[in-house]
């Protein structure tokens, strides 16, 4: 989907914590693009996966242990834009968590 425009939230924004919850989208399959902002000034790690139980399973995992699939590492802080399979579960790898917003930009 890659578009390389402003980025157009077309969903309503999550929180994303240490609990799994899944992101909906307004795409039909494939891959989506989440706006996602770090809350925490520290280092923090999300995942995601197709069920609750394959992003809890991962839990924001250092991406180093086990080859961790599907997590990224963030700095405290930050903004960044992601292609991900539409309408994952995501989970992160503290309580404060991040914002992600889904769109089309970046």
């Amino acid at each position: 989907m890659s578009i390389d425009t402003v980025f157009k939230p077309t969903s309503p924004t999550v929180l994303v914590t240490n609990t799994a919850i899944q992101v909906m989208t307004q795409n039909a399959g494939g891959v989506y693009m989440f706006r996602v902002i770090n809350l925490s000034t520290s280092i923090q790690r999300f995942s995601w996966g197709r069920t609750a139980a394959a992003a809890t399973a991962l839990g924001g995992a250092t991406p180093t242990a086990a080859g961790a699939p599907n997590t990224i590492t963030m700095l405290g802080g930050t903004v960044e834009t992601f292609e991900i399979p539409c309408d994952s579960f995501f989970i992160a790898s503290s309580a404060t968590g991040f914002e992600f917003t889904p769109g089309q930009g970046s």
